[in-house]
């Protein structure tokens, strides 16, 4: 609904905080002698919270404790005063001023601003986002400490309907990058390993046919690399390569190949979640009331709501607005006629209470608790026994108030700091189906995400692994009928049959280096140079390998289930690093979230498997 609205307005508040801010260090300004009150009781409340924030802010650079702490009784007489005044805009506003104060080398004191307006939104995620990105800076203790706030954040990512799918999307985009960069690598390792295959594919039909090798290399390189000629995705290259090396492969290579290609299914399964994680968060009649609101909500946005319901939120105003009298009329008119009188009634006692009926009020309350018991009534309730110096009726009233709502009730009970100049509490018009439904159709625009099921994207992602792995899978069945189709190791010849008990060295090779003997000496001179020279590429390729793609080294050497134990877990490090390096920030919200830590658990990871992967060469060499 008009939540659009309200990110707005929260930005343009906390812009002007800022610009307050940033004025702290200036001289202030001769006061004039006369100033206008403002109409509005909102709009003066956000001018007189934008002054306490600035007056905070200044105490904080001073680095004076008394002034911090009368800057936050300023605060909570503010909240005293407007009763239920939000001061989220505060609390962003002093996420962002020590975000800016970690950036220019001041990390703790950017940390004594969180701690001063952690009273007042412990739990806020931009609050907990700053915190972290603070302590961060503080060096790796501050990265340990910084878990349990970590823990918490992600705790309210995941309980948060409209974050928790964008959440999954950022964290589980590894798995989209490791499978990509998994199969990209396997394609090049096997390419690389068979890389003569390759060229015996093509080139042995074009010999017979008399074309120029020129030529047939000419073709080759175009079917290598037609798929990305053709504004294809690389993933179908990769896919023709190990299509095409597949009567070559071995049983080993065979499966872990149908592996990789079945793990690129996590691409349409992610492709799923994404409309999920940019759905809009359905509207709300609680969010309407709560979230600070400088201008009020337009009656076309609750121009399907029942008459009793607008009325409700007419009086929800007048009571933030201080008129008093308008607002008990009001809910006097709804009483017997608004299907939630436990709500009607309390606001009504509320209204009373602040024209200085207090019996009134008092009876209004125990009707409003036989209607239907809510926190905020037996808080009243307890306010008015304390009032009266019933201490007993107090304390009882308090504790069935904090036992029915927890939270609600700390949230409320901070708005009276010392207990002092105490003010009730007014209910606000609970969500229901109904209500939501009514102002989501009174949302002009609001776009409906579909599942990208029958797209033609999400169709090629889903339809293209499996296809490549049935195309792979029917080429070896058909190469079983083939006379032992392989490489071999010594020269790099391509054979489908040998008489070597080796079956990975092929005849040639068996009888020059096993039983010396059906070679002419010019031949086995010329059979040296290959073996020669096809080992020396052997070597250097497989130190490249070493150097860039830990893993991929020994699959290049045949040892294919080694191979897979750690490129697998390179593959993901590197998925960490690259899905997790930027932030996210989330609707609604101003400050993004810090880095996940999955981006340095990741970073770490990558350079311990390098590591590891690099002592191979002075191993080697030694």
């Amino acid at each position: 609904m008009a939540l659009g609205f309200l990110q707005t307005l929260r930005t343009t508040a906390l812009a002007g905080f800022v610009g307050l801010c940033a004025m702290h260090a200036a001289p202030a300004p001769e006061a004039p002698k006369s100033v206008a009150a403002p109409t509005d009781t909102a709009t003066e409340a956000a001018v007189a919270l934008s002054h306490r924030a600035n007056h905070l802010f200044a105490a904080l650079s001073k680095g004076d404790p008394e002034a911090v702490r009368a800057a936050q009784l300023e605060v909570e007489g503010l909240r005293r005063t407007y009763s239920t005044l939000d001061v989220t805009p505060l609390v962003e506003a002093a996420a962002f001023w020590a975000r800016e104060q970690g950036m220019v080398g001041r990390p703790t004191l950017g940390l004594e601003a969180l701690q001063a307006v952690d009273r007042w939104a412990p739990d806020h995620p931009s609050l907990l986002g700053s915190r972290i990105v603070l302590m961060r800076q503080e060096g790796l203790r501050g990265w340990l400490w910084s878990f349990p706030d970590l823990l918490r954040l992600t705790r309210l990512r995941l309980e948060q309907p409209a974050h928790r799918w964008l959440w999954l999307l950022q964290h589980l985009g590894m798995l989209r990058l490791s499978a990509t960069m998994l199969l990209w690598g396997w394609a090049l390792t096997m390419g690389l390993r068979y890389r003569h295959v390759l060229r015996h594919i093509w080139e042995e039909p074009f010999e017979h046919k008399g074309i120029s090798p020129a030529l047939a290399a000419l073709v080759g390189a175009a079917i290598l690399t037609g798929p990305v000629l053709l504004g294809l995705d690389p993933l179908v290259a990769a896919l023709l390569w190990l299509i095409l090396l597949a009567p070559f492969l071995l049983p080993s290579e065979v499966r872990i190949t149908a592996f990789i290609m079945l793990f690129q299914l996590v691409h349409p399964l992610l492709a799923v979640m994404e409309p999920l994680a940019g759905r809009e968060p359905e509207p709300s009649i609680q969010t309407l009331q709560l979230q600070p609101r400088v201008h009020p909500v337009p009656a076309a946005a609750l121009r399907n709501l029942p008459p009793t319901d607008q009325s409700f939120l007419k009086g929800w105003e007048q009571l933030q607005n201080q008129q008093w009298k308008d607002a008990e009329e009001t809910f006097q008119n709804l009483v017997g006629r608004h299907p939630n009188q436990a709500e009607v009634l309390n606001n009504l006692g509320v209204a009373r209470y602040q024209l200085g009926d207090a019996a009134g009020a008092e009876r209004t309350f125990q009707e409003a608790q036989r209607a239907g018991s809510r926190m905020e009534v037996l808080l009243n309730q307890s306010i008015l026994a304390f009032n009266r110096l019933d201490t007993t009726l107090g304390a009882s009233k308090q504790d069935e108030a904090q036992a029915a709502d927890p939270e609600a009730y700390a949230r409320l009970i901070a708005l009276n700091d010392a207990r002092k100049d105490v003010r009730t509490y007014p209910t606000p018009l609970p969500d229901t189906a109904a209500r939501v439904e009514a102002l989501a159709e009174a949302t002009e625009g609001r776009k409906v995400e579909r599942l990208p099921l029958s797209e033609p994207p999400f169709l090629v992602a889903l339809l293209l692994p499996l296809l490549g792995i049935s195309a792979f899978l029917v080429r070896v069945r058909r190469s079983l009928r083939m006379a032992h189709p392989g490489q071999c190791i010594r020269c790099g010849e391509p054979y489908h049959t040998t008489d070597s008990p080796d079956p990975e060295v092929c005849s040639k090779c068996h009888h020059l280096f096993v039983l010396r003997d059906g070679l002419h000496t010019e031949s086995r001179r010329k059979k040296l140079d290959e073996v020669a020279a096809h080992q020396r590429d052997t070597r250097w390729i497989h130190k490249t390998l070493i150097v860039l793609l830990p893993g991929c080294d020994l699959a290049f050497l045949g040892e294919t289930r080694e191979a897979l134990m750690e490129f697998l877990p390179f593959c993901l490090a590197v998925g960490m690093v690259l899905a997790t390096s930027r932030s996210v920030r989330y609707p609604g919200e101003i400050l993004p979230d810090p880095a996940s830590t999955w981006l340095a658990l990741g970073a770490v990871l990558v350079g311990l498997l390098y590591l590891r992967s690099w002592l191979k060469l002075f191993l080697r060499r030694a």
